[in-house]
């Protein structure tokens, strides 16, 4: 397999997060945990459990926001680790199944069970 498509974006973005870098998941958590709210009451709560982070360079992944981290997260992923990658695919049309322990095929229903 050598393109992605959405599914397996999401996939990737969502299942393989021990190819991604300390910074890579501290975006995601930052981004994930809504780090634009306003008070600083509630930012203070979360930079102290580790949710998100001043860091100049976290900051500079996040700023083109969710989808443009969600992308440069994949791609890297993706073109460092294809080979590596432990995707759940469909034994007959190869496609990506929902999660690493689905066992039917969302394009072809295939069920390997």
């Amino acid at each position: 397999m050598d393109t992605l498509y959405p599914e397996l974006e999401d996939y990737i973005y969502r299942y393989c997060e021990k190819f991604m870098t300390e910074d890579e998941l501290d975006a995601k958590k930052a981004i994930s945990y809504g780090f634009n709210t306003q008070s600083e009451s509630i930012l203070a709560i979360m930079r102290q459990k580790g949710w998100i982070s001043d860091d100049p360079r976290i900051l500079a992944m996040i700023a083109d926001g969710n989808q443009a981290l969600k992308d440069s997260i994949i791609k890297r992923v993706w073109n460092e680790h294809r080979h590596e990658l432990p995707l759940n695919l469909c034994p007959k049309c190869h496609k990506i199944a929902r999660t690493p322990q689905a066992r039917q095929c969302r394009y072809c229903f295939h069920d390997w069970h």
